[in-house]
């Protein structure tokens, strides 16, 4: 579908999603940035989050949305990440948005971070 068709659709937050082979992989979160991307959970009590591009869209009707695509090629494409450009609209700094302290080994000890920023 082109840019063109894919305007006129109408997404709306918790519509559901479904995979190529008619299978539900979850719902609509983020509806505001729909525009190049789609953001999708899967799941209830464990929840997977998905980023998928609008080009992955086949159809969308008032039963849910539809995509081209199954779940390999949602792995294989890495999709589970958002795109720089996802992220740069919802303003977040793209390679932050996962660290925590726990990732830092240094966090809160004074003089190992003096010492690593002497080098």
């Amino acid at each position: 579908m082109g840019e063109s068709e894919s305007a006129t659709w109408e997404f709306y937050r918790h519509m559901p999603v479904y995979l190529s082979n008619g299978k539900r992989l979850g719902y609509a979160v983020e509806i505001g940035h729909a525009v190049d991307y789609i953001h999708v959970r899967q799941g209830r009590i464990l929840t997977y989050d998905w980023y998928l591009p609008i080009s992955v869209v086949r159809d969308v009707t008032g039963d849910g949305v539809f995509l081209d695509v199954d779940s390999a090629a949602l792995r294989h494409n890495h999709w589970n990440v958002p795109a720089e450009e996802f992220l740069n609209r919802q303003g977040a700094t793209p390679g932050y948005e996962y660290t925590s302290a726990a990732d830092i080994p240094s966090y809160g000890d004074r003089d190992a971070v003096a010492d690593a920023q002497r080098g």
